[in-house]
Parts: C-alpha cells; structure tokens; sequence
C-alpha cells in the first residue's frame, strides 16, 4: 500500500489576514525546527511498520507520495528542507515514482532554491498565486505582485518542473469573474496543469475576521459569489480542465495524489509542528507550537513516541490524539471526504470495505437530499449535483 507523508513548515515571512493555518515568523527556528523533524522521521520510521493502515482507503492509485506544506516552506534554506526529504525517502524507501510536491510563495522562491529542489527529489510544486490583479492582492495582504508571480512560473519551469499547481482565491472583495477568467488564461498560456480554487472564507482568529464580521456589507454577496465560483469551473473545463474536487481542477493525468489519498480514507503520516496525520483507528495532531516542537522531538523517547502511535499514550507536550475512529465513524467519513469529490460515493468500494450497503446505511440523507435535488445516482455512485455544490456543506451533515 502507497505511503502519503505530510510535512507542516510553520514558518512564514508575514502572516496572510485571511489565513488560519498555523504559522510564525520566527524563522531563527528554523535550524532547529528541521533537526528536530529529522528526528521525528527517524522515531516514527522506527515504529510505524507495526501499525496497521487506515481500515478504510478508497484509493486505487499506489504511488507514495510527499508533501511540504505550510506556512511557507520555500523561505526556509533549501538545504534544510531537502535534507528532511533526503531523510524522509531513505526512512521509508519512497518510491522512484512517487509524486513529491512543495508549496511555494513567489515572494521567496529562487532559482537556487528550486535547483536544490529538484536534485533533492521535489518533483511537484503548488505555488500561491492567488489573484493576478494587483488590487486583489494587496487586499489579500501578499509580498508579491503578479509581474513577480509570472516570474516565478518562468523560473519554477526553466528548473525542470512540468507538474505545477497554482493556487486563485475567489470572493475577495474588488474581485471580478472576468478578472478571474483572466488569471486563469494566464495560467493557461503559462502551461499550469492544476488550480486549486478557493473560495474566500472569513475564519476566526483572522485580521479578515475583525475586518468582515461586522463589516460583512464590504464582502462579495453570497449569491455573487456561488455566480463567481461556477463561472470558473465552467471557464476551466472548457480549457481542458478537469473538476475533480469542490476546489481542484487539472489536465488528465496532473491531479494531485495526494490530496486525493485524503478525500480516499487513507492513512497518512505527518511531521512538524501543525501537521496532523492519521494511522490505524486514530487521528492525531501536532500541537500548534514549534518551541514545544523542537524540545521535545529533540529529546522524546522511542519508547513514548510508540505508545504514542500505537494509542497507549494520549498526550504529549507537542502530539494529541484528535479522535480514535469506530467502525460507524469511518463509515461517516465517507460522505464527509468523497462528497467532495466529482466521482462521490463509489457504492461498491463502501461495500467490499464494510460488508453493508451505503444506500441501507444512509437512506434517509439520500432520499432527502436527492429530492432536494442535491444528490443524483449515476451508475454505481452518489455524488452531488451542481445545485448541491452550493450547498455542499449542508448534505455532508446530514451524514454525520
């Protein structure tokens, strides 16, 4: 079975005011911080042959997969994040085909950088765009502006890399469709195989948070937004992008593996402050402090880590178990995960995994929301229509 390990860079050059993902600007950490994830590699390649996977993977492709995310993993020093790849791949013979990506920010990345990146094994990079119209940007709080966004495509490119993803928010106040449209042309004429669009969401915690909450007048309305959204997805299939998530769209053959082994149940590991995984029945955290971080993967045990992973220890100064899953749990988080996909439910994979029917299980959500005109059958699978995209949200609880 294809292993999927994800890394949590903490560390950016200033935080985005509509971002809630875990992150600092002390970058001093940053030595530390990439010893101490080495260390954690090797104690959790110590441990996690004997821990089962997750008991339910709806995923059919076996390749391993990697993923540096964050925060902002391209500011560190390139030595240090491809030294905990280097550690990573030989921990756990990660396979010559696997899909390895890291997120970037065109405000700091490098063509050094991204040399370094491809001889360490990055062969996949998701870069941040988010919005080419300068106005857009500088309400969203980013270093770069597009002229600077176009030049890191063209650097990423001369590199090497031919599996790029770019990143748009849409809904941010001052923002058009046709503006939209535009970017993702570029994108198009750049030679960008993925983008990931993202609808804005006002989290709390946020700059955007105290900005919008009792401002929300200043917002893009809802019904304009909803317009916005699948104006983009119509704009993007008819470049030859394939919608494959609520927010992911990409050329055959350049969707993102894995993303997909989330929205497939499967298992996977995770490293660094921030970072939650999920191994056996449980899923786990990585509390949100790197100063804790670094003191304990420095110091902790094998000992304690194992029982950590294996559900004997329940707390620890930076891991916490976030839930152990039952069998009526994993059954929940199928709708919860494929409903975001395009294909759905896939009818017979929920049965060869749980031995009942989903229809038998689930009969009142389906019923429900297929005469809401939210759900539809195709075949073999349940997914949502395109009026229940809108409501998305809305039909996964009906699951729950």
């Amino acid at each position: 079975m294809a292993r999927h390990i994800y890394v949590h860079n903490p560390f950016c050059a200033r935080k985005c005011p509509y971002c809630d993902f875990y992150s600092v600007t002390k970058t001093s950490l940053c030595e530390d911080f990439y010893k101490a994830a080495i260390r954690e590699t090797g104690l959790l390649g110590s441990v996690i042959n004997g821990i089962s996977d997750s008991g339910v993977s709806f995923g059919i492709d076996d390749k391993d997969t990697v993923y540096f995310g964050g925060g902002t993993p391209s500011l560190p020093d390139s030595r240090f994040v491809c030294s905990l790849l280097d550690e990573i791949r030989r921990t756990f013979n990660i396979g010559d085909d696997a899909e390895i990506t890291i997120e970037v920010n065109p405000s700091s990345v490098s063509e050094e950088k991204l040399n370094d990146y491809v001889k360490a094994g990055f062969n996949r990079i998701s870069i941040g765009i988010q919005s080419l119209d300068d106005s857009v940007l500088k309400t969203l709080g980013r270093l770069h502006d597009s002229r600077t966004a176009v030049e890191a495509v063209r650097k990423i490119q001369k590199a090497g890399f031919t599996n790029i993803s770019a990143d748009l928010i849409t809904g941010v106040p001052g923002e058009t469709l046709e503006g939209t449209k535009n970017d993702i042309d570029t994108f198009y004429g750049l030679g960008i195989k993925h983008i990931s669009t993202y609808s804005l969401m006002i989290e709390e915690g946020t700059v955007f948070y105290d900005r919008y909450s009792n401002n929300i007048e200043d917002l893009v309305p809802p019904e304009s937004e909803r317009m916005m959204y699948h104006g983009v997805r119509d704009h993007l299939e008819d470049l030859g992008y394939e919608a494959y998530e609520i927010s992911n769209s990409a050329f055959p053959g350049y969707r993102s593996i894995h993303n997909s082994s989330y929205w497939n149940s499967c298992g996977y590991l995770a490293v660094g402050a921030g970072a939650h995984g999920y191994t056996g029945n449980m899923r786990y955290g990585h509390k949100d402090d790197v100063d804790a971080y670094i003191k304990e993967m420095t110091t902790l045990s094998l000992k304690d880590y194992e029982d950590f992973l294996e559900g004997r220890k329940s707390d620890l100064d930076s891991l916490y178990v976030e839930e152990i899953l039952t069998r009526e749990d994993r059954m929940k988080e199928v709708p919860f995960l494929r409903l975001r996909t395009t294909e759905g439910i896939l009818l017979d994979e929920f049965y060869r995994q749980f031995g009942v029917e989903f229809e038998d299980v689930f009969a009142q959500a389906i019923n429900s929301n297929i005469n809401k005109g939210f759900l539809e059958r195709k075949e073999r699978t349940l997914r949502l229509t395109r009026s229940g995209l809108d409501f998305a949200n809305i039909v996964i609880e009906d699951f729950l």
